[in-house]
């Protein structure tokens, strides 16, 4: 098979692909349409049952059991987001065709078609807007839990000790317990505004330990300034074992930046002094199709390692 034939076919399969990923772009868009329509009306007609509903002190979302439109629900809620899922499916499908038309114009052949891998940008950026949120949220945790604590001595009940959180704290947590002195001032039992809490924010497990520790308290009884004292401290243990650990791996990370950026600089100084020589990479099939196995393999490697270098704490 010579390249004009294997360009051909690369591109029919592409388009088929393509075809395939804007139908279900559909299909994602009216489905979350149906579902949202019909929560509305079953909270209106009372009916509405959670599905995790059960006797448990705790019920926090998870992703397991659900489909792409819940885990990017949820992912919206995490990230504090004001748009819909609606309307992330059409930035989605806003960046797939700026990104196969760019890619188009500069290759001007059938491995265009490949830019419509940027239909997954948005999910990138939401994804590190929520990890942000989440991760600001759990670094401003502890304090606030000191200033929950600090208005229990003082005589105020839990409901009023999270509006002094709400006024006192910064955002995000302010925004997190604030709604929920919101939701019980308006008659919502408490357990359900704490669960609520857990489930927009399923990427902070210390938030769950707090809520966990709290309704568990409410049932047993115990002191509960003492638990959140405990539960501070705990928090501000695992940040400083985190620092540890950043600083015991920097020398790594660093190596890590810069053997993945020595492939671009080398590129540039090319492109610099001898322009010409990578021409056949932008003019020849063959060029192409090396551009894009290097580009998957550095994604590739790239998330390995990043899997590869979490630490959980």
């Amino acid at each position: 098979m010579n390249s004009e034939n294997l360009i051909l076919v690369v591109g029919v399969a592409m388009a088929v692909a393509a075809l395939l990923l804007f139908a279900q772009f559909a299909y994602w868009t009216l489905q979350s349409r149906s579902e949202k329509q019909q929560r509305e009306l079953s909270r209106r007609l009372g009916t509405l049952v959670e599905k995790n509903a059960g006797p448990a002190i705790l019920r926090a979302s998870s992703a397991e059991g659900k489909g792409i439109s819940g885990q990017l629900e949820d992912m919206i809620r995490q990230a504090g987001s004001p748009f819909t899922l609606s309307t992330l499916y059409t930035r989605m499908a806003v960046a797939a065709i700026v990104g196969m038309l760019v890619l188009l114009v500069a290759f001007k052949s059938a491995m265009g078609l490949a830019g419509l891998a940027a239909f997954y940008l948005p999910v990138m950026l939401l994804s590190r807007t929520a990890t942000t949120r989440s991760r600001r949220l759990t670094e401003q945790l502890p304090d606030g839990l000191d200033l929950l604590a600090r208005s229990l001595q003082a005589g105020h009940g839990l409901s009023e000790a999270l509006r002094s959180v709400a006024e006192e704290m910064p955002l995000p947590l302010a925004q997190e317990f604030g709604r929920v002195y919101e939701e019980h001032n308006l008659g919502r039992d408490l357990r359900e505004c704490l669960q609520n809490l857990t489930r927009r924010n399923p990427g902070s497990f210390d938030l769950q330990i707090f809520v966990g520790s709290v309704l568990l308290q409410r049932d047993t009884g115990g002191n509960l300034v003492e638990i959140l004292n405990s539960i501070s401290t705990t928090i501000r243990g695992r940040f400083m074992f985190h620092g540890k650990v950043a600083a015991l791996t920097s020398e790594a990370r660093f190596t890590a930046y810069i053997l993945g950026g020595l492939p671009f600089f080398v590129i540039g100084v090319i492109l610099l002094l001898s322009p010409a020589y990578l021409t056949p990479l932008a003019t020849d099939p063959l060029g192409h199709m090396m551009l894009l196995g290097c580009g998957l393999s550095f994604a590739f490697g790239v998330f390995v390692m990043r899997e590869i270098s979490k630490v959980e704490i």
